[in-house]
This record gives C-alpha cells, structure tokens and sequence, in this order.
C-alpha cells in the first residue's frame, strides 16, 4: 500500500495537504473590527495528485486575475454574505424580482443559519435541497429557483476569492422527490376551453367587476398591465388602447410605466361596443365620486374600488378565486392567470396562426404560446376522436335497463 504524499509546497501558491491541493494566499481581511494579514487555505476540491496541479495553478490565476473584496471577512456566514448580495443586487433587478430573491433567501438563511461560506460543501447543498421537499412540500421549479439565486450567491463568492470552487454549481435536484411531492396538475397552466369561457362570462355579467374578467380575457392581459390601464392609455376617438403601465407588488407596490417585456407594450384596437362599455365605466365613476364626495380618491386608473381607492395587486386573483367557486359545472383548478391563457386558447380555436396570438397576448416567447396551443389541439384532437369513437361503438341503452328494475 502507497504512503500518503506529505503535506508541502506543490506550485507556486500551491500546497497539499491531507490528500486535497489548496490554494494559498496571503490576504488582508478585517477580522473582528481589525485589519491583519491572514494565509488563506483555499480548497480547490482536487485530489493532490500530479495530473491535478495544473488545474490547481489555473484555478490559482484566476482568483488572483479577480478584483477582490477587500473588508470581506473571510469567516462571514452564508446568511450575512446573501445580505450584502441581495444590496447589491438592487441596483440591478427590478423591485418585484428582488422580492422573489429575498423570499428565497430566506430558506437559504433559516436553513445554514451560521454556516460559514467557506464550509459549504455539496452535500450540505443537496441536503439543502432535499429539505425543501420534505419540510415545505414545494415543487420542482421552487427548488430549480432556489438552487440558482444560491448558486449565484457563492460564484459571487468564488469571484471574491473567498472559496475556490462553487459547491451548488454542478448538485442536481433529487428526481425522485422532485416526482414525489409534485402535483398532479400545474394549475398556472390551466384555462378555459372556447365554450367554457362564454360560460363564466354570462355567470358574472351582473356582477359589479364583469368588465374587469371581460377585458382581462378578451385581451389576454396580465394582471399587472390589467392593474396598469389607465384613462389616459385609451384614446377613444382613434379606437386604441395602450399597454404601457403596470402594477405589480415587491418589497413594495410598483406603479411603473413599464411592461415585463418588451412586447408587452402593445397597442389594441378597440370596437364600437368596447368604446361605449369604456364610457359607461366612466360615467359610474363619476357617479362614485359624487357620492363619496371628498372621500373619493382620485387617480387615473380605471379598475378601482368604489371609493376610488387602488386594488392590492392580489385583490383580482382573489376574488377569481371566489367567483369560481360559485360555478361548480366549470374547472375548479383554474387561476386568474388563466383568462390570459384562455384567450390563447379562444384564438386557437378560432384557427388564428400562432404567430398573430404571440403579438395579441404580448408573449416574448413564442414557445409559451406553442405550449398552449399543442394543448389546446390536443384536447380538441381527442374529443373528435372520442365523438368518432361513440359514433362507430356505441354502449348500449342503460335507460331500458333502468326501466326494468
């Protein structure tokens, strides 16, 4: 049996120990409120073996060829270094995308506690990963989310020089509990059929926020652009309505004139029957703010309480969520987001090319409305079948069976 090789210089910078390389480097840090100069023990995750140093010294000039953080404390917790990514991360993500990053952070935080980054390992990653399974039930692609904003955390740190190598880069997420706890049904992807959207229409059609659903399907706008119409945004004399102002909620409630992308600045043509549902809207505003007289808030969208305070951004996804409810003969599973879906699925039935739906709904992806279309025909394909299939090979009459009895 081989002696283990000793522990000692193998490269410039480079030293084994313990049967693993490292990367050496004399830093100035700030340790306990002091500035010292420190060695700093790198793990580069490589065998100490010869065909490995060359590796090691690559891995070596890259760290020192990166700008360094000089005050980064090379003891800091996972938890304190997400914090100090998360601030820097505001100057470069939108307020709703860095409320998804701290809500996943917090996991991320909750879980390692005072884990040190330079500690982290793989497995402690995917024992990471596995527990969100096990504990919160969650699905795949929260898991994917996360995996990624932690893995964006600690290149940063590789970048910083404080660990060699990225521990979440290359974990997989565990398949089999990703197939365990997923659901039966992503109830974000589902929608109306044609017929079932006419259904839910003349349902609500007394109800005080018809034109709300009704203008959320028939142009299969987002909940936030369907937040964002403003009075201004429509202009009624050449028959238009603009998508160019959103409302969506992060840390806090944004009011932007933005869209997620941009092909979701789009503009829509209006009919004569819409123009004149626009108006009566107006003229019940107005109605409102009489009665309510200087307790009226005023602003320019439409959509709104009565006393003209703003609807929460959740506000239209709740009371979907209630109204469905009261219609037992449709999908119970759909979501307010499927009314954006459903128009995909109207125009589809109506044969329009893909296309042409892309630029109606304002999809940047054309894959999200393919996704929608194959599904679409795909349920159409088997009730023809199936009406095809009743045709050749009826079931006998169970009317006269019931008779007898």
């Amino acid at each position: 049996m081989a002696r283990p090789k000793k522990s000692g210089k193998r490269a410039t910078g480079i030293q084994g120990r313990s049967g693993y390389l490292y990367i050496i480097k004399n830093n100035y840090i700030i340790k306990d409120g002091s500035k010292t100069l420190e060695k700093q023990w790198i793990s580069t995750g490589l065998k100490d073996a010869p065909e490995n140093i060359k590796k090691a010294s690559e891995m070596r000039s890259r760290l020192i060829n990166k700008k360094e953080a000089k005050s980064t404390d090379r003891n800091i917790s996972l938890s304190e270094y997400a914090d100090g990514f998360l601030e820097k991360k505001k100057r470069e993500v939108s307020d709703t995308t860095l409320s998804s990053y701290f809500y996943r952070a917090n996991r991320i935080k909750n879980y390692f506690g005072d884990t040190k980054v330079k500690d982290l390992n793989e497995t402690m990653v995917e024992n990471f990963l596995d527990d969100m399974f096990k504990t919160y039930k969650v699905q795949r692609r929260t898991v994917k989310d996360t995996k990624v904003l932690l893995s964006s955390i600690l290149e940063q740190a590789v970048k910083e020089g404080l660990i060699a190598t990225n521990p979440a880069k290359e974990v997989v997420i565990n398949k089999n509990l990703a197939n365990k706890y997923a659901k039966e049904k992503d109830t974000d992807e589902e929608f109306f059929s044609y017929e079932e959207a006419q259904h839910f229409l003349d349902a609500i059609k007394n109800h005080e926020l018809y034109e709300l659903f009704y203008v959320t399907l028939f142009f299969g706008l987002r909940r936030e652009e369907l937040l964002g119409l403003r009075w201004s945004a429509l202009d009624f004399k050449n028959k238009t309505m603009s998508i160019n102002h959103t409302v969506t909620r992060g840390t806090v409630i944004n009011r932007v004139n933005s869209t997620k992308t941009d092909s979701s600045t789009r503009e829509y043509p209006l009919t004569d029957e819409q123009i004149e549902m626009f108006k009566r809207l107006k003229d019940k505003e107005n109605e409102y703010r009489q009665l309510c007289g200087n307790n009226y808030y005023e602003s320019d969208y439409i959509f709104k309480h009565v006393d003209g305070s703003l609807f929460y951004p959740d506000y239209p996804s709740k009371l979907f969520g209630k109204l469905i409810k009261k219609i037992p003969e449709l999908p119970q599973d759909i979501t307010f987001h499927g009314l954006r879906s459903s128009c995909v699925s109207i125009l589809v039935h109506q044969n329009k090319d893909v296309k042409s739906i892309q630029k109606w709904v304002g999809h940047a992806d054309i894959n999200t409305t393919l996704k929608i279309y194959a599904k679409v025909k795909d349920k159409e394909a088997k009730r023809e079948i199936s009406d095809t299939m009743t045709g050749i090979i009826p079931l006998k009459d169970y009317s006269e069976h019931d008779n007898d009895q």
